[in-house]
């Protein structure tokens, strides 16, 4: 079109009126467009709509200069002439043409605020009024842009491919947003902006005022403001519309929602009440009926709770009543038609008004008895043992702790009762472990029978039983209930068609003659087990007695001679292997890590047990150089290993009195950096009841660790229930479950508890070690629990450095990483 007779001239005559409505239209929709941008503005409408409609408002007004500076209009102050019209044509585009690069590169965010509107206004507003004042009152200061023999002067031109250039950026970068499927109307800016540019184009070629170019170049213009408005129009009023249509919409639906709502909670279990504020049901759901057998009345709903929790209730209720609380939470019983015990987990929430009146009270309850009983299940497995079913260590020190603390208020005195079966070991080798168990559930039931109401018999590991005697008189009393326990094993148990006649020793401890402390009850009546062991067995001695006659000669001798074999070096470090419990594809377990143990043979008296030496190393102060020999031997043999294997991690138990000395993390980094192993190499096994003995210090001393680069594991996990709770306080890295869960991985419950454990740790992101793995049938069992990490007598026992390096599972790949065979 731009091309189809070029050299046709309309004639100023002719053209002058056309120009006039053209420029007149222009001027209209440049004013509806700031109209519609300006008073459509809020703050959650774009800005750039604001900024587009203040640079329309300026073009308007600098088009109504140029079309009364045309040749041919009434002179408009100063003469009308081409370089006049298009002095203004120019500033005009120049306007638009900044404003539209500028929108297409600024961010389509929220609306300006009010002072910037206002300055951009004013901005806009200056610079029409520095035009008009150059061009009506200092003309000769301007450069020439036509002459009337020549037509357009190079500069006009050269303005107009500038001005081209500038909308060809502002309309590829609109096609860009368009393209991404901007949220604005990226489409018609796009237009607008390349039209624009065609405009422009047709203005770099007209040779008259009046000839086709010129009127094609408006009628462009025109198109482009057109554009411009639909855009404007589009974002500032008919997207609204359409966004309040769809809100609308939006409302009804959610109303159908409410609705099928509403009848899908009368599908549910749950029960959801709306209760007055003075507590009283207002309405309930049909949930409520079949949670508690009856329909909801209008009185208060406390009536409905369990007498035993009615208070705890009332309590929870009053602090929503009162403002103290806006919810709460809890779990509380119903008194329901159904059940005898109906355990109902309630969720109330409080409704205020803008006074902060409280206008009602919401409410959800949601049947958890089958849960509560699971939970009260679990918990007794993990405070009790498996086997007996009498309390495990973990209840018995509670036990005795609040039993000691009730004996301080009423004068009286405490027995606690350590018992050891003779020659256990003897029994389990001759008749196997299945008679052995029976034997324990047999002496089990006999001495609870025996025992007072009130007593406690618990079950301290192995064959070691602990008798807690509260509410005694005088050391008289235990004595008396003593001889009573030992009568006990006066008879012969059949057990697998065989007769056996078993015995054991007993050590006493009083509270508080012997001393006020757990732990040193606990130590004092188990070093008056082994006198009683060293005075011929099948008797019981009172601490106060041995102290009276001096120690038991085989304490003695071990407890003299403990520091010197710390000093000598004579208690050396042992290594098991780990292996990872998932076969590589060749069906080999990877060996991932040793434990170093401490073991301790005597000249005269053979193996001593760590459980011997170590609680006594704990008992006189020689701990921290125990456990400082056994870490530094194991450091230096798993230096060399570690050398060709840097795959594999070591293990070391750190005790009480390790973690809390003052100066355990700077000599534990000195040890590494002294044998050059990395923190991240050595596993920092903690006991579970040690972690959570004094939970705020550990986790201090904890994360003090791990911060150094050392990984930390909970041992003996699972024994001490409130870990549940406390774990995520605990920056460790590994749990190491108890041998006792492992030992029950064949039975229906110690397969759920372990898969528990395993689900938690996972949960948490912890590895899982299990040790006590005795067999393949318990190893494949544990792998399909998908445990990490498998410890046991069945993949490796422990053994000296020297004999570990030999075994096949460690040899038989001395470059690569070594592995066992999946069967063991």
């Amino acid at each position: 079109m731009l091309w189809l007779q070029g050299d046709l001239d309309l004639g100023l005559g002719h053209y002058l009126p056309l120009h006039a409505a053209m420029e007149t239209a222009s001027i209209i929709v440049s004013m509806l467009v700031f109209g519609i941008a300006w008073n459509a503005h809020s703050h959650a409408r774009p800005g750039n709509v604001v900024l587009l409609g203040t640079v329309l408002l300026g073009t308007a007004l600098l088009d109504f200069g140029h079309m009364f500076g045309y040749r041919g209009m009434p002179d408009f102050v100063t003469p009308s002439s081409p370089q006049k019209a298009i002095v203004f044509w120019l500033a005009a585009r120049v306007l638009v043409a900044a404003g539209l690069l500028i929108v297409a590169t600024r961010p389509w965010q929220p609306s300006l605020g009010s002072l910037h509107r206002f300055g951009l206004l004013t901005v806009v507003l200056a610079y029409v009024g520095a035009v008009y004042g150059l061009e009506l009152f200092h003309a000769a200061s301007l450069p020439t842009f036509f002459v009337q023999e020549s037509g357009l002067t190079q500069l006009k031109i050269v303005s107009e491919y500038g001005l081209i250039v500038l909308y060809g950026l502002a309309a590829l970068q609109f096609y860009r947003q368009a393209r991404r499927g901007a949220a604005h109307n990226a489409s018609d800016l796009f237009a607008a902006a390349a039209i624009a540019a065609l405009s422009e184009l047709c203005f770099t070629l007209y040779a008259s005022v009046s000839d086709v170019f010129n009127f094609v170049g408006h009628i462009y213009k025109v198109i482009s403001y057109g554009f411009i408005y639909r855009a404007v129009f589009v974002d500032s009023v008919h997207q609204p519309f359409a966004a309040l249509n769809r809100a609308l919409a939006k409302e009804k639906l959610w109303a159908a929602e409410q609705h099928s709502f509403v009848r899908t909670l009368d599908m549910l279990d749950e029960a959801v009440l709306e209760l007055l504020p003075d507590g009283r049901i207002a309405s309930a759901n049909s949930g409520w009926w079949q949670l508690t057998g009856n329909a909801p009345g209008r009185g208060p709903l406390a009536d409905a709770i369990h007498g035993e929790d009615r208070n705890a209730f009332l309590k929870c209720l009053a602090d929503l009543q009162n403002g103290r609380k806006d919810e709460f939470h809890g779990r509380f019983r119903i008194m329901a038609e159904a059940a005898y015990e109906q355990w109902m987990e309630c969720r109330f929430v409080a409704e205020r008004n803008e006074q902060g009146q409280l206008v009602g009270i919401r409410g959800v309850l949601r049947d958890i008895t089958k849960t509560y009983l699971q939970e009260r299940h679990i918990a007794h497995m993990a405070l009790h043992d498996a086997l007996t079913g009498l309390p495990n260590r973990v209840l018995l020190e509670d036990r005795i702790k609040k039993t000691v603390q009730l004996a301080r208020r009423t004068n009286s005195r405490v027995a606690v009762c350590f018992i050891d079966l003779d020659h256990f070991k003897n029994i389990n080798d001759a008749y196997g472990h299945k008679t052995g168990d029976a034997l324990l559930l047999g002496m089990a039931k006999a001495l609870e029978k025996s025992l007072r109401d009130g007593d406690t018999i618990a079950r301290w590991g192995g064959d070691e039983f602990v008798a807690l005697l509260p509410g005694l008189a005088n050391a008289e009393d235990a004595r008396n209930v003593a001889r009573k326990l030992v009568s006990v094993m006066q008879q012969t148990y059949e057990l697998e068609g065989q007769p056996i006649n078993a015995t054991f020793s007993m050590g006493i401890s009083l509270f508080p003659d012997d001393s006020d402390s757990v732990d040193t009850l606990l130590a004092h009546a188990d070093r008056a087990m082994f006198y009683a062991k060293s005075q011929g067995r099948n008797n019981f001695q009172m601490f106060s007695d041995m102290s009276a006659r001096g120690l038991g000669k085989k304490e003695l001798y071990i407890q003299s001679r403990l520091a010197q074999a710390i000093r000598d070096g004579g208690i050396t470090s042992w290594f098991q292997p780990q292996f990872a419990a998932t076969p590589s594809a060749d069906g080999t377990r990877q060996l991932t890590g040793v434990e170093a143990l401490a073991r301790w043979r005597d000249a005269d008296l053979g193996w001593i047990s760590p459980g011997t030496f170590i609680p006594m190393a704990e008992t006189l102060g020689l701990i921290h150089d125990l456990g400082q020999l056994v870490r530094r031997q194991a450091l230096e043999q798993f230096a060399q290993w570690y050398r060709l294997r840097p795959d594999m991690q070591l293990s070391l138990n750190i005790s009480k009195r390790q973690l809390f000395a003052p100066d355990f993390v700077d000599l534990l980094q000195a040890d590494t950096a002294r044998y050059g192993l990395p923190a991240a190499a050595l596993i920092l096994e903690v006991t579970e009841s040690v972690a959570l003995m004094e939970v705020e210090s550990a986790e201090e001393r904890l994360r003090q660790l791990v911060q150094a680069g050392f990984t930390l594991s909970i041992d003996d996990f699972g024994t001490g229930y409130a870990s549940l709770s406390q774990l995520h306080e605990l920056p460790v890295g590994e749990l190491k479950i108890d041998i006792s869960f492992v030992q029950r991985v064949h039975t229906p419950d110690g397969l759920r508890i372990l898969q528990a454990i395993v689900n938690l740790a996972r949960a948490l992101g912890l590895r899982t070690v299990a040790e006590g793995v005795e067999d393949e049938a318990t190893a494949s069992t544990l792998q399909q629990l998908e445990v990490d990490v498998l410890q046991g007598y069945h993949l490796g026992k422990p053994c000296p450095a020297d004999e570990f390096e030999k075994l096949p599972f460690f040899a038989a790949n001395p470059t690569g990483s070594p592995a066992m065979a999946a069967n063991g």
